[in-house]
């Protein structure tokens, strides 16, 4: 009989790329294993042959059928009837844990964000409502914390952030996967199309890249600027359409859900410059955005906030420059256009390879207990 393994995810959807393309291809080539995905439905066909796919029905993520999917949520874990359950969202902890009380299970605690960080300092939210799911998502992961065999941290920091997790977790940080295609450009030309991808947020920098767009529209008017990603804030939404409407360069592909990441693959390859213009914020604090990683394995040049976190990484590897985008006069290194970028192959530990055989390593050890 076939191990079965479980990685549930809420919000995210069901084809995320790190539950699904990274965690669950990666176990699903150990055949002695049956692995299954729960996760939010998405509009992209699934067809898996080694993995089994389980999207939630559509549910109000600010409503009552949050509630209720996590109930079908818990319903798919008892027809799944998994020996271990990879959980990466603290909407589903309780019910992942009520099911190891239940029916028994290890339980694998992959935390993807310091979602207590992001609640309390982030502006997604008004002051108060903030703070309250802050301090009930950090109590859920205090109180349910020793009903878990071990923890995934998708960042290093997370070892000094989480008093919780004790000594029973391992790094393992998003890489990049490696690309079909990748870029061929080295140097760059103008006009050019710059990037900004992912999350979008204030905290992020979002803002300040608008400003930086604005700079180098100045000196190369032809230039345009593609956003694309995750925008959970409604009055930063209705600012970035405003913007987009002002502007016939600006090119916008927002959602309040998350965007397939294959949208932003291809925006990624038919894109010049990446923007990551990332604000110092207690939110992101010693974190390596996943874009860096993704840039770099595409090949595509990087503008990226000074930051002692990642500054040589970028420099050594010559993946692009770092600057500072509250200081508007400087923002456009007079030597842009003249570097050559990624002059040299790129090191192995900007590819998901590099962690993979971790999350195994990890696995065999929970089954083995």
């Amino acid at each position: 009989m076939k191990r079965k393994i479980l990685i549930a995810s809420f919000l995210k959807p069901v084809n995320d790329i790190r539950s699904y393309s990274k965690i669950a291809q990666s176990l699903a080539l150990n055949s002695s294993y049956s692995v299954y995905c729960i996760g939010y439905p998405t509009n992209i066909e699934l067809r898996d042959n080694k993995i089994k796919l389980l999207p939630l029905s559509y549910f109000n993520k600010s409503g009552f059928g949050r509630l209720l999917a996590r109930w079908q949520a818990f319903k798919l874990y008892v027809k799944v009837k998994p020996e271990l359950i990879i959980v990466n969202s603290p909407d589903l902890l309780i019910i992942t844990c009520l099911y190891k009380i239940l029916f028994g299970s290890q339980i694998i605690y992959d935390i993807r964000e310091n979602y207590f960080r992001n609640l309390w300092y982030q502006q997604n939210y008004s002051w108060g409502t903030r703070h309250f799911f802050a301090l009930v998502i950090r109590s859920k992961e205090v109180i349910l914390s020793p009903l878990f065999s071990h923890f995934i941290l998708a960042e290093k920091v997370y070892e000094k952030q989480l008093n919780f997790i004790g000594n029973r977790f391992s790094v393992i940080e998003n890489k990049s996967l490696i690309p079909n295609k990748t870029r061929n450009k080295q140097q760059l030309c103008t006009p050019c199309t710059y990037l900004i991808s992912g999350t979008i947020a204030i905290e992020y920098g979002i803002l300040e890249g608008l400003n930086f767009f604005s700079q180098a529209s100045k000196k190369h008017p032809n230039s345009s600027l593609k956003i694309i990603g995750h925008c959970a804030n409604s009055m930063l939404y209705k600012k970035l359409v405003k913007a987009a409407n002002s502007n016939s360069n600006i090119s916008l592909h927002i959602s309040s859900n998350p965007v397939p990441h294959i949208e932003i693959e291809k925006a990624i390859l038919s894109s010049d410059l990446g923007l990551l213009p990332y604000k110092e914020n207690k939110s992101t604090e010693g974190k390596w955005p996943t874009k860096i990683f993704e840039y770099m394995a595409n090949k595509l040049p990087i503008i990226i906030q000074k930051n002692e976190t990642w500054d040589q990484y970028i420099l050594n590897n010559g993946a692009g420059i770092s600057i500072d985008f509250s200081a508007p006069e400087k923002l456009i290194p007079s030597d842009l256009f003249t570097k050559v970028f990624y002059p040299q192959p790129l090191p192995n530990d900007v590819y998901w390879t590099s962690e993979e055989n971790m999350i195994k390593s990890i696995v065999t050890k929970c089954f083995n207990k």
